[in-house]
């Protein structure tokens, strides 16, 4: 039984010694992040002077960042593209509004590296760009908009060498937009898949 267990733990303790160069492997990064929004305000589309409201559905989030860790410091940026739309009704009429947005944020991480897998806490600031479109009947509009974003979340990355594979929680807090017509409230949590190169 006893050379079983000094088998296994040499097995454990190559595993470790091997996978430890694997989280050093390089200090800079590049992602593909892809998952879900969940936008969280009630009255996330409000129109016709708060009297016609509504909570934008969870949709989708796709975004490509650079990143890069100094030990248990990191630093990111990313971008992409993220959409929503709703369907409200007011005295019978049918409307929807499209939210389709860009995001740029800027993030610093807390990281704590064991071995190839590091667990992380981030907190940053960025800006959003909405195409937003509305539609009534046969009326349409379209309007850009611009908001500025306070980010926090948390995440985890496994370094296999040159792979990056991770996953993340955000909370995005977006400012409302105001349109001529109501206003937009978009801030919510993503959850993201990411695959990645290390270099």
């Amino acid at each position: 039984m006893r050379p079983a267990i000094r088998t296994l733990l040499a097995g454990f303790a190559a595993a470790l010694l091997l996978g430890a160069p694997s989280a050093r492997a390089g200090d800079t990064y590049v992602a593909l992040k892809g998952g879900v929004l969940a936008p969280t305000a009630k009255d996330g589309i409000s129109a016709a002077g708060g009297a016609v409201t509504g909570q934008f559905p969870t949709s989708g989030d796709v975004e490509v960042a650079l990143g890069a860790t100094f030990g248990i410091i990191g630093a990111q940026i990313s971008t992409g593209y993220m959409w929503s739309s709703q369907t409200v009704t007011n005295l019978g009429a049918t409307g929807t509004a499209k939210a389709s947005m860009i995001p740029l944020t800027v993030v610093g991480q807390l990281r704590l590296p064991i071995f190839f897998i590091q667990p992380y806490l981030e907190a940053g600031i960025g800006g959003l760009l909405n195409f937003a479109t509305t539609s009534e009947a046969f009326v349409s509009t379209a309007t850009t908009k611009a908001s500025f974003m306070v980010v926090g979340g948390a995440g985890v990355d496994f370094i296999l060498g040159p792979v990056l594979l991770g996953a993340e929680a955000r909370y995005n807090y977006i400012t409302e937009q105001t349109f001529d017509w109501g206003s937009m409230k978009l801030s919510g949590v993503t959850l993201t898949a990411n695959v990645g190169y290390v270099f």
